[in-house]
Formats: structure tokens, C-alpha cells, sequence
């Protein structure tokens, strides 16, 4: 059984059979342009469920094209997918455009049939849900931790990424489409507070909640960890432990426009 239809516009003909063949292999159907005048023809004649889209296609930048692609497929999502920019431009500032560009779902090259998996399970939700479900980033390299927090949020209707370090976040979750970074100050490796400060800084719109038990080995209670993320950009902040009631009624508020406004 197919799990939908996806048009993919790659000026490499290696490079669309490759990223053909993947989608195949996870129960999709296909169909490739090398241009966006084909890429129109498409959507013309064939109904599709997703567009990924490369962002340089020949000699041409595809983002600005998005705004016309949304005009004869205004249901469609759009995921954008590059390796970097032409003429040596950094592919962070490539991913940068194309989120700006508004696109729903951006992919570095080369990426994973697991990442590709993961946007079409999200597409499906977007399909299945008029209304957008907010976007909720769980970060804590507890396993039981962010499974009670993210079934906690999933009960409560929102959707849910999660990752186990901050590393594993920045690197693999679209944070530009995330509502709500709810994430644990000590973890190994880049730990929240490092992290908190390049999310608010790359990411203002992203609000932040920080939790925290304190880190008996440094010294550092509760308080002085969550006063910390206070200090670096966290919207709110949560001592552990705490209910699952405590967490989405701070989730909840977090997004009303009182709270944001105090």
C-alpha cells in the first residue's frame, strides 16, 4: 500500500534516483522533474502529497519559486533539501533561506531514509490535522525522561520530536518549526545552557523551558542551574521533579499571549 505520491525536483538525474529509490523503499510513489517547468506540468496533471524540492537546480535558485509551487498546490508541504549553496555559500546559510523561504520541512544533503521516514510521518499529520498541532522538541538524555514528558505533551494534542543531547537536537530537528524547546540543563557533551544560548540566539521566535534536579557533583542546586538558564535565554523554567500537569499547564502558558506579554 503506497503511503502517497512525492514530486521531486533534482537537476542531478544520479542524485533524483537515489532519493527515488529511498522514498520507494519506504512504500512511495514517485515522480521526478529535472526543471521547474516539468515541476509544473506535474502538478498540473498528477495529485501529490509532498514536494522535495533541491534548492539550486541549474543555474536557478528553486526557493523563489515556492510562493507559485504553494499557488498550484496550496495543500502540498514543501520540503527543501541541499548540500550547500553555489559559489561556496555554507549550507547553514542555504538552510537558513529556505527556512525564511517558508518552506515546511528543510533536509541537508546527504541525509538518511530515517529522515526522509520522519517527514513523511509528519506530512501525514499535517494532512490529518486542519488546524496545525504546535511543535514541541523534548531534550534530556534520561530515555525514561523524555518518553514521560513527550507522552505528557502528546496526550495534551501537541506534536513531538525528541532527541537525547543537544548535539543530536541541533543537528537533527528543523528547530525554525518548533514551537517549544523543553529541554534538560546537564547532559553530556554541549549540556543546556550552551545550547539554550545558540537556540535564542539562531532561533528568538523558539521559546525555551529549562528543567533541571541540579548536578550534585558540580555543586549546582535547582535553583542556581534554573537561574542559570534564566540568565541565557530560557522563556521559563522547571525544577524536577515535576507532574505531568505542572509541565503542559507551563507548556500551555508559555504559548498564551499573556504569558509571553508579563
Amino acid at each position: 500500500m503506497s503511503l502517497g505520491t512525492v514530486l521531486i525536483l533534482e537537476d542531478s538525474r544520479v542524485q533524483a534516483q537515489l532519493i527515488s529509490r529511498i522514498l520507494e523503499g519506504l512504500g512511495c510513489l514517485t515522480l521526478v522533474s529535472h526543471d521547474l517547468k516539468t515541476t509544473y506540468s506535474m502538478l498540473r496533471d498528477f495529485k501529490v502529497n509532498l514536494m522535495l524540492l533541491d534548492v539550486y537546480v541549474g543555474d536557478g535558485n528553486s526557493l523563489k519559486f515556492i510562493p507559485n509551487l504553494r499557488e498550484r498546490a496550496p495543500d502540498v508541504p514543501v520540503a527543501v533539501m541541499t548540500s550547500g549553496g553555489a559559489g561556496g555559500a555554507a549550507l547553514e546559510e542555504t538552510l537558513a533561506m529556505a527556512r525564511q523561504a517558508e518552506a515546511d520541512f528543510v533536509l541537508a544533503k546527504p541525509f538518511t531514509p530515517h529522515a526522509i521516514a520522519n517527514i513523511l510521518t509528519q506530512t501525514k499529520l499535517i494532512k490529518a490535522t486542519p488546524i496545525r498541532r504546535r511543535h514541541m522538541l523534548v531534550i534530556d538524555d534520561c530515555r525514561i525522561v523524555r518518553k514521560l514528558v513527550a507522552t505528557a505533551l502528546d496526550d495534551k494534542g501537541y506534536r513531538v520530536s525528541e532527541a537525547g543531547s543537544m548535539e543530536e537536537a541541533l543537528e537533527r530537528v528543523d528547530i525554525a518549526h518548533v514551537d517549544v524547546v523543553i529541554t534538560d540543563i546537564f547532559m553530556p557533551g554541549m549540556g543546556g545552557l550552551e545550547g539554550i544560548n545558540i537556540i535564542r540566539s539562531q532561533w528568538p521566535e523558539v521559546h525555551v523551558i529549562a528543567m533541571s534536579a541540579g548536578a550534585e557533583l558540580e555543586q549546582f542546586d535547582c535553583l542556581k542551574a534554573l537561574s542559570a538558564a534564566r540568565k541565557v535565554g530560557s522563556t521559563a523554567q522547571l525544577p524536577k521533579p515535576f507532574t505531568a500537569s505542572d509541565l503542559t499547564m507551563l507548556v500551555d502558558a508559555v504559548l498564551s499571549e499573556k504569558f509571553l506579554a508579563a
